[in-house]
């Protein structure tokens, strides 16, 4: 059994790997704030160790759990209305300092941190790891200076960190604002939804398979650190994605008006990764996945018992 901390725990993702990391077995230690919501915690929240970052014993407490692992994805400021705002991500950077600073003074001994696809910018092609970072927003640059920080504190030591840098996921849990939860609460309520045209290229991976790539870094014991991609090995129009999800609640595809909103400005059209790396350094066979299809069924179910 792992003793993990994790931090972000109530958000989409971290919510997903706090409960799947305590449905194998293991022990969770999650930090959070007076201000947290619990919402998506709340099937599983009395199996955690909550430690509240608020209060002045919080480091001695997480000293004293004695944690193996440091799963860092809390990160502010996501939505597009905040990514360029550089006051609310360079406090996501000195949160970043605070967490792994400590997971030091812990003696921690892998650190594994969640990065992004906007660190490489606006590419043309599928990225890979050691592609120029051209990010466009405060988001992806200061990400980039989180991964810097990192690499620095933890380079010499007997720390093993894994940056991971995220294409677009979706799933159970997602804020129901984001674009996948609004389509398919608006398509089972046999509502339009208005639309771009939605011609950019995704990486869309399931929170699932997303969860089966992640416990090949938790469970490695070769100490195969480093910056990885974890995507999905096949791009789809983000206009047939939605198609799909409409096909597979059976509903009117008319549904979908596309081409009723303007794109935003300087809208990255191709957000593609390589995740070659990640699948031969850790021997991934991506036949055994979920896939995007058995994963939206999941994530409709999902909905679908929300809304009842």
């Amino acid at each position: 059994m792992l003793k993990t901390w994790v931090t972000g725990a109530t958000g989409f993702i971290g919510s997903n790997i706090a409960k799947h990391l305590i449905d194998q077995g293991n022990s969770v230690i999650a930090t959070h704030r007076n201000s947290s919501n619990f919402e998506k915690c709340n099937d599983f929240a009395d199996r955690i160790k909550w430690v509240n970052t608020d209060k002045s014993d919080w480091e001695a407490n997480i000293i004293n759990s004695k944690p193996d692992i440091l799963i860092h994805t809390a990160w502010g400021g996501i939505d597009a209305s905040q990514r360029n705002d550089w006051g609310i991500q360079l406090e996501n950077f000195e949160f970043s300092r605070l967490y792994f600073d400590l997971a030091k003074k812990a003696a921690i001994k892998k650190v594994v941190a969640l990065g992004s696809q906007a660190e490489y910018g606006n590419k043309k092609y599928a990225a890979k790891e050691e592609d120029e970072l051209v990010p466009e927003d405060a988001y992806g640059a200061v990400k980039i200076l989180t991964t810097n920080y990192l690499r620095s504190t933890f380079n010499a030591s007997d720390t093993t960190w894994y940056w991971i840098r995220i294409y677009s996921l979706f799933g159970e849990n997602e804020n129901p604002n984001w674009l996948i939860p609004t389509t398919v609460s608006r398509i089972l309520k046999n509502e339009t939804i208005n639309l771009t045209a939605c011609e950019q290229i995704y990486n869309y991976l399931y929170i699932g398979d997303f969860l089966n790539y992640f416990d090949k870094i938790i469970n490695d014991e070769k100490k195969r650190g480093g910056v990885y991609n974890i995507c999905n090995s096949d791009s789809i129009r983000l206009k047939d994605f939605l198609m799909m999800t409409c096909n597979t609640i059976n509903a009117d595809d008319k549904l979908l008006n596309f081409g009723a909103l303007p794109y935003r400005p300087n809208q990255n059209m191709k957000m593609m990764g390589n995740n070659s790396k990640f699948t031969e350094t850790f021997e991934i066979n991506e036949s055994e996945l979920l896939g995007m299809r058995e994963g939206m069924k999941r994530t409709i179910n999902y909905h679908k018992q929300k809304q009842q």
